[in-house]
């Protein structure tokens, strides 16, 4: 069931400092990424304020790397990384072959110089280590109940267009199915291990019945850098905003793996004399 793709635990540590919306999507990936080993040392692409990295992988060999300077300073706060790099991944100067891994969650579609990001990455890791990287799904918005029922009414341009705005809002520079991806990762040095569809349609669904509410933090996030003032408050009714989040996910019923992607690409060892 769809519902089984958030635990409440991930949920209670990530509900005080983040909207519904996003903890229900953030908890799915972590629970994706959970069924694959990620040796040290980690490096956690777009990190954003460390919350998905310290509950995914607290207390090992973490580095994160993120553009927005407001971002790594609440990044180094949480004291998930070991460091911490303010830049650009395509011109950041990180060292050649040292991580053994790397997860980007949600953060590579919004790089324009999508190939030379992937390259980065590339020479980052060491012989063997593998790039999890996870991708919205070109169409994701449009399993959305309300853009279904603008095409069931006969509005499918009104329904498009509203799709193509959300990708707008959300920044999404690269939005492909599996073939494109493929044929991004086919310009770079990387090897696929595989790519499969991951978060179901009921994770859009439920995303989209509390995307309103979390426009709130989303407001505060521009006023302040937090999306939430009071964590301990929220903390106190996670288990209630958890109990909401599940019903939502079982009322979209669902389980279809429409959302996003997860590429699992490897450094492979140089060819000798090429």
């Amino acid at each position: 069931m769809a519902e089984s793709e958030i635990l409440l635990a991930d949920f209670e540590r990530y509900f005080p400092f983040a909207p519904t919306a996003l903890c229900i999507k953030e908890c799915a990936r972590l629970s994706a990424l959970r069924q694959f080993d990620c040796p040290d040392p980690i490096l956690d692409v777009g990190c954003g304020d460390g919350l998905f990295a310290n509950i995914a992988f607290g207390g090992r060999e973490i580095w994160g790397i993120d553009i927005d300077a407001k971002e790594g300073r609440w990044a180094q706060a949480s004291n998930a990384y070991r460091q911490i790099v303010l830049g650009d991944i395509t011109r950041a100067r990180l060292p050649d072959t040292f991580f053994a891994t790397c997860v980007a969650n949600c953060s590579l579609e919004h790089v324009p110089n999508i190939d030379r990001a992937l390259c980065t990455i590339h020479d980052t890791l060491q012989v063997g280590g593998r790039a999890y990287l996870f991708v919205p799904q070109r169409d994701w918005a449009s399993r959305m109940w309300s853009l279904r029922a603008l095409k069931a009414v006969g509005a499918t341009s009104l329904s498009r267009n509203l799709q193509e705005q959300l990708d707008r809002i959300f920044h999404h520079a690269h939005l492909y199915d599996e073939a494109g991806w493929r044929e991004v990762v086919a310009r770079t040095p990387f090897e696929i291990e595989r790519i499969e569809p991951v978060l179901s349609s009921s994770t859009t669904i439920a995303f989209e019945m509390f995307l309103l509410p979390s426009i709130l933090g989303w407001i505060n996030k521009r006023m302040t850098t937090r999306w939430t003032n009071f964590p301990t408050l929220r903390h106190r009714n996670a288990k209630w905003a958890y109990a909401w989040a599940k019903a939502a996910l079982k009322a979209a019923g669902e389980d279809d793996k429409s959302a996003e992607l997860l590429l699992v690409l490897r450094r492979i060892e140089p060819k000798k004399g090429g």
